[in-house]
């Protein structure tokens, strides 16, 4: 086995591979690695592409592939899906918000620790915002809530900061009133 194999099933052990949807014989993820790094790969040609530097054959290939070997992935057979791999990945989390609230703290841990722009963590709260409304969670609400006083610390002379405050205090009020 050689060395970025090697890597790729420690990546996939460690959870890096956040996603990953099969359309026939392509195959597409996403990776967080020293940036979240998109997959392709053509099963039926043998080729593969990554965004990372490397472009191919590199660890976060690997880990798609181990991830694929062990049947962490989402069956689909839209065509669309080749141009935006994650409407099949938003679709399941709709329906398996549970997954989808795990799947997207974890990114949005790992962006908080690498998004200087902090727009990626907006839009993944939202996300989770979203998704809370559908599966109640004190669980993963109290994971969001620490991630967003994490975010509050970091940019807390935006606006936008005010905002989320709102959103998370609304998400609250959810998770201790059920209808």
């Amino acid at each position: 086995m050689d060395k970025a194999a090697r890597k790729g099933e420690r990546y996939f052990r460690e959870g890096r591979v956040l996603w990953v949807v099969k359309c026939g014989e392509k195959v597409f993820s996403k990776v967080l690695g020293t940036y979240p790094y998109y997959i392709e790969i053509d099963m039926k040609r043998g080729e593969n592409r990554c965004t990372c530097p490397i472009g191919r054959d590199c660890k976060h290939v690997h880990a798609t592939m181990k991830a694929l070997e062990e049947g962490f992935y989402i069956e689909s057979t839209d065509p669309s899906i080749e141009l935006n791999p994650e409407m099949a990945v938003d679709r399941f989390f709709l329906e398996n918000p549970k997954q989808g609230l795990e799947i997207i703290i974890k990114e949005l841990e790992y962006m908080l620790d690498n998004d200087e722009s902090g727009s990626e963590v907006v839009r993944l709260f939202r996300k989770c915002f979203r998704l809370l409304k559908i599966y109640p969670s004190e669980e993963h609400f109290l994971k969001i809530k620490k991630d967003f006083n994490e975010f509050q610390r970091l940019f807390g002379d935006w606006a936008l900061t005010e905002y989320l405050g709102e959103e998370i205090n609304e998400a609250e009020k959810l998770l201790s009133n059920p209808s």
